[in-house]
């Protein structure tokens, strides 16, 4: 666990002071930056955010001549390739595009190598996404009160993927068991791909993956879908109502974000959050974004600072109300 009140002051003054503006350190090293190929850490399987960073990767290698190289380093639920980052040498050469689950989500239930509030300064967020919770639809389960009460009827039987211990998928399913009331098993699996095949097959019953990733299977008809884990209705489920208007609180939406190692200079990551928001702006992009399911949302980093605080206090809080043990 982290110390989550000594992170909220920590992170708000460092992220404001290192990325936005506030440097006070020479810039002629900035002003040669980057003068060889800058290494993007993704730590996840093939999936959405390896697809975020490489169209972001292929403009920032156009626009600095340089090549923005993706190093996917998976596993751990995304704390081996964020602590790769975190031991890097702080030059801005090496750095770490994830989601929030290696941030603030898995070090509420497992022991990771590295400290959010210490070892990362958060530079900016590009993008939001949100889950959608399925079930094979040879089940018969055609919505959430249905999948409710066959959870009911026949308790510790029904499961629930996930990409692993600590995940969205993991927490979603656990704060629908507590809200709802039910007794459903949870199977962690290697990556979202593998959890969302589980469902595929039918060795589990649901999973709350990215939206993305299951589209192709609920427009086909295989999988039905039960609700989805943002805050409103997706504009690309728009028949499908959000989980927290039957469980308000419910909501889970994962933040696409960039950060480097505590100590890269402020100059740096300046630079850096000037690049990417130079890219986010890019129409092109944005509408590819939202052909993947995924919503472009622009978060600097002392708001993204501020965000990770806030997150890891709330799923502090969930897990101890929950009970929920990493075993």
């Amino acid at each position: 666990m982290v110390n989550r009140r000594q992170f909220v002051t920590q992170a708000a003054t460092a992220g404001a002071a290192a990325c936005v503006g506030l440097s006070t350190q020479p810039r002629a090293f900035a002003d040669e930056y980057p003068s060889r190929p800058v290494h993007f850490v993704q730590p996840f399987p093939a999936g959405p955010t390896d697809v975020v960073m490489r169209l972001y990767a292929d403009k920032i290698s156009q626009d600095w001549h340089q090549p923005a190289v993706v190093d996917s380093r998976p596993g751990a639920t995304g704390s081996i390739g964020t602590e790769f980052v975190v031991q890097a040498k702080p030059d801005g050469y090496t750095l770490l595009f994830t989601v929030d689950l290696p941030i603030s989500m898995a070090p509420n239930l497992i022991k990771v190598p590295y400290d959010p509030k210490r070892d990362l300064i958060p530079i900016c967020g590009v993008v939001e996404s949100s889950g959608v919770l399925i079930v094979n639809a040879s089940t018969g389960i055609k919505t959430l009160a249905q999948f409710v009460a066959a959870a009911k009827a026949k308790p510790g039987t029904l499961t629930y993927s996930s990409a692993g211990i600590g995940s969205p998928a993991h927490l979603c399913g656990a704060m629908m068991a507590q809200q709802a009331g039910i007794d459903v098993t949870h199977v962690p699996y290697k990556g979202a791909a593998a959890a969302m095949n589980a469902v595929l097959t039918g060795s589990v019953t649901v999973f709350c993956g990215p939206i993305a990733q299951s589209l192709q299977y609920i427009k086909s008809g295989k999988f039905n879908a039960l609700g989805v884990s943002g805050p409103r209705v997706s504009p690309l489920l728009p028949g499908v109502k959000p989980l927290s208007a039957s469980y308000p609180g419910l909501v889970i939406s994962n933040w696409f974000g960039l950060l480097a190692p505590a100590h890269t200079p402020a100059a740096i990551c300046d630079k850096l959050q000037a690049e990417f928001k130079k890219v986010y702006a890019d129409a092109a992009l944005q509408q590819k974004l939202q052909h993947l399911g995924l919503e472009p949302r622009w978060t600097s980093g002392a708001d993204l600072a501020k965000r990770i605080a806030e997150d890891l206090d709330r799923w502090h809080k969930f897990v101890v109300s929950a009970n929920i043990h990493a075993g």
